[in-house]
């Protein structure tokens, strides 16, 4: 058995330099076989440009293969090593020809309102005054709501005051109507009343006053039935009789004549 020991050490060495020789090969074929493979996908080769059209395209060309001109290369290496300018962002720079904006000036504040002059409450003495008064009473329910009533009185042009009752002043703050409850004592208390419920009021008028006694009883007439109107209750006068605007024109011809309409109006001018 002495033979086969060379025979298996000549089959290793054998077997070792055909590896050898299988490893260095294989690189050179994937080279080859790339560069098959990008022979076979490379589009086909458009014709060759004139002369004329090689000399105009040749910078073109030029400047997408990356060669460039000495100078321009050396143009942009000065342009690449200069330092970047310093830009002061605090600065507002406009456009050229733009108007420059006009300066920052804070809004005016608003006029208010002007306040209304205090309520006056200038009755005459007892022996010489008049009252002329219309109720408003609920439509259907049993009651007025206070909240509908508080929004209808001030919406009229209402304001609470003296005696806790409510008054409709002119334009000098003289009072010219007044509201109070039918429940005694009368007073109203507006930061109650929304919870309240009211079975009507009284508007009336004192007279002489700020006006004129015919233009006082239109102007009561009027409120009376514009409130109404707001807390869904009607309008009756002194005697209980339905108010409306039709007869209106009636009622103030026979207060007129219950007071005595010249000594009445003489009072209410007197001012």
């Amino acid at each position: 058995m002495a033979w086969l020991r060379p025979i298996l050490l000549l089959a290793g060495a054998l077997f070792i330099a055909l590896l050898v020789w299988w490893e260095r090969r294989r690189p050179r074929r994937a080279q080859g076989g790339d560069g098959m493979r990008e022979a076979r996908i490379a589009p086909p080769l458009a014709p060759a440009p004139d002369a004329a059209a090689a000399a105009q395209s040749a910078p073109a060309v030029a400047a997408l293969a990356g060669a460039e001109p000495a100078a321009d290369r050396a143009t942009r290496d000065r342009e690449v090593r200069r330092a970047p300018p310093v830009i002061n962002w605090a600065v507002e720079v406009l456009p050229a020809g733009l108007p420059e904006p006009p300066p920052f000036e804070p809004p005016a504040h608003e006029p208010r309102a002007p306040e209304p002059p205090p309520l006056s409450v200038a009755w005459p003495p007892e022996n010489e005054r008049r009252i002329v008064t219309l109720r408003v009473l609920p439509a259907g329910a049993e009651r007025l709501p206070g909240r509908a009533l508080r929004l209808g009185l001030t919406a009229c042009g209402f304001r609470h005051g003296q005696f806790d009752i409510y008054h409709l002043p002119a334009e000098d703050g003289r009072v010219v109507l007044s509201a109070a409850s039918l429940v005694r004592p009368g007073v109203f208390d507006p930061a109650s009343m929304d919870q309240q419920r009211f079975p009507g009021i009284n508007l009336f008028a004192v007279l002489p006053g700020p006006l004129s006694v015919e233009a006082t009883l239109q102007r009561l007439g009027q409120v009376a039935i514009e409130l109404a109107g707001r807390v869904g209750g009607c309008v009756q006068d002194e005697n209980s009789a339905p108010f409306s605007a039709a007869n209106a024109g009636g009622w103030r011809r026979r207060r007129l004549d219950a007071i005595g309409a010249a000594g009445g109006s003489a009072a209410g001018r007197a001012d």
